[in-house]
Formats: C-alpha cells, structure tokens, sequence
C-alpha cells in the first residue's frame, strides 16, 4: 500500500513540471488554442456578457414595474454569467 502511495504522489507531484506556457519569455509554439481561436473566443464572452445583461435587465424592469421577474429571467441571468466566467478562465489560461 505504501508502494502505491508513494507512486501516486510521483504522479501528481510530476504532473505540474510538465504544465508548460507560464514561464517568462515562452514562445508560445505549443499552444492548444491558435490566436484566430482566441480571438473568437473573446467576442463569444463578450455575446454571453451581453445575454446576462440582458437578463439583469429584464429582471431590474419587473422589479422597478413592482412585478417579481420571471424565473427565467434569473436562471438565464445565472446561465450566461457562468459561462462568461467559464469561458474567462480558459481565456486568461491559454489566450492571455
């Protein structure tokens, strides 16, 4: 059992130093998404933004109007918001 703990640990600890793309000066030749790919990539965070803004703002109507909003409008809101934050990190890991 030991045997096996001590493998695992090798593993997990060794996985990280083939993690590559961070260091300063990289070239960046090995990346998984092209410029092209981020680049759409950012307009496509940008259209999700855009769709829980919308949302927010359906939901700030019904409010204003007295009404409560649709739970729709706030499953959408939640919907777009996450996948904009999603989308982000992949963007900040592999794009930024």
């Amino acid at each position: 059992m030991k045997k096996l703990i001590l493998i695992s640990f090798m593993f997990l600890a060794g996985g990280s130093a083939w993690a590559g793309g961070h260091e300063h000066g990289h070239d960046h030749d090995d990346d998984l998404i092209s410029k092209q790919d981020c680049k759409e990539m950012k307009q496509g965070i940008r259209g999700l933004l855009g769709m829980a803004d919308y949302f927010w703002n359906e939901i700030e109507k019904a409010s204003a109007a007295g009404k409560e909003a649709d739970t729709g409008d706030y499953e959408g809101a939640a919907f777009y918001s996450q996948q904009a934050a999603n989308y982000s990190v992949v963007y900040d890991v592999w794009c930024d």
